[in-house]
């Protein structure tokens, strides 16, 4: 069976794009007979290639699709139409380009999450298994607006990390550039009179005129020397076992420690408290909720605790044996175990870390400025005074 990539239309004019599996072309024709499509272009292509897309959406095209779909069920609209109507909603090509394909599988009689589960690429397992307990409960309408608001928040989450990381970035960016300028523009300035004066030069004005002339010479072999440096991290972080020990130094920095696990944390307990609402069960919940955390330390701590859990014991008892979870994780899904509202608590525990977030990344801004002035000031002051010290001591020379 092969994958077979399709444009069709209706007899009223609507388009229509997929892919069906399928052994020959006029199987296609038949199947899409059945749907009441007119067949435009159908094109074979390996099934691994039909079923993935290239590219992947933007994250928040992704949260403005779970509102925009949650209020149109919610609305009563049919589902069809939904698709239809978010197809024209959407700006982002990977997620329309899926839509159409979704719209298509539907309207051939593909349930919504078996459509949506053929695009991996484009909408995660989390939100199909949301869907996918919404279509079987019959409550498909509630469990789009809990999508949508784990998508939203776990949106809210990225920003915050993202706005804490601008400003450091900003000006780290600014001081190497000004370094860079000032040893490639300004200092070749200063080594010419020098040289032209026959004058001493001091220690810190040597090194610095030393630094600018190899610069000048070997930028090329420095140029390679990043490249390849970049190109070895990638390599050694897309192993398992380098991404998980940069996870494990992230984890124990003194300083950006804590903000990472409070944002595993929050990451975990937000996706699991969403899929255990929509009716998933707790075994696949914390398999799908674990990868989500985006530490493969505190993922390993997690899918410890399932196999635990899978073994007869309890969740909080796993949990509070793993020094990767802070001890009030632990504490208080013993308490939503003891009230049997495991999901209301884990989504406590997500709003507890993402406030804790909130307060970390306040905290590392206002830690960060101070001290990132203070280098970025003796930095190029040292640079400054190094240049100036052969005229400060031809002048005290003279002086005397």
């Amino acid at each position: 069976m092969s994958g077979y990539r399709f444009r069709a239309h209706t007899a009223d004019g609507k388009n229509y794009q997929g892919v069906i599996q399928a052994t020959s072309v006029d199987e296609v024709k038949r199947a899409l007979a059945r749907q009441k499509l007119i067949a435009d272009h159908i094109r074979a292509e390996p099934l691994d290639r039909s079923l993935q897309l290239r590219r992947t959406p933007d994250p928040r095209a992704l949260v403005q699709f779970a509102r925009q779909f949650a209020t149109l069920v919610e609305a009563a609209v049919p589902l069809l139409l939904s698709l239809e109507i978010l197809q024209g909603l959407t700006e982002d090509r990977p997620l329309r380009q899926a839509l159409m394909a979704v719209t298509a599988d539907v309207h051939g009689g593909s349930t919504l999450a078996d459509a949506l589960r053929r695009h991996p690429r484009v909408f995660s397992g989390i939100m199909v298994s949301i869907i996918d307990a919404g279509e079987q409960g019959g409550s498909l309408d509630v469990s789009l607006v809990r999508l949508a608001d784990y998508l939203e928040r776990a949106q809210e989450v990225r920003d915050r990390v993202r706005a804490a990381m601008i400003y450091p970035g900003v000006i780290a960016s600014v001081a190497v550039g000004a370094i860079v300028a000032l040893l490639v523009l300004v200092v070749p300035t200063f080594e010419s009179m020098f040289a032209a004066s026959g004058m001493e030069l001091p220690y810190p004005t040597l090194v610095l005129v030393g630094t600018s002339r190899f610069l000048a010479d070997q930028w090329a072999l420095l140029l390679v020397a990043c490249l390849f440096a970049v190109l070895a991290a990638r390599a050694l972080y897309d192993l398992d076992r380098g991404r998980r020990a940069v996870h494990r130094l992230a984890l124990a920095l003194p300083v950006t420690g804590p903000l990472v696990q409070r944002v595993a944390v929050a990451r975990f307990a937000r996706t699991i408290g969403s899929l255990l609402a929509s009716g998933v069960s707790i075994l696949d919940a914390m398999s799908a909720a674990a990868r989500t955390s985006g530490n493969m330390v505190v993922e390993d701590a997690l899918l410890r605790s399932r196999e635990s859990i899978a073994a007869g014991f309890g969740i909080s008892s796993p949990m509070a044996a793993e020094d990767a979870l802070p001890p009030l994780v632990s504490k208080m899904v013993s308490v939503g175990e003891q009230t049997g509202r495991l999901d209301d608590m884990f989504n406590k525990v997500a709003d507890f870390y993402e406030r804790e977030v909130d307060s970390a990344v306040d905290g590392l801004l206002k830690a960060l400025e101070p001290v990132l002035v203070v280098v970025v000031g003796v930095v190029l002051g040292g640079m400054v005074v190094a240049m100036y010290l052969p005229i400060f001591d031809a002048v005290g020379t003279m002086g005397a």
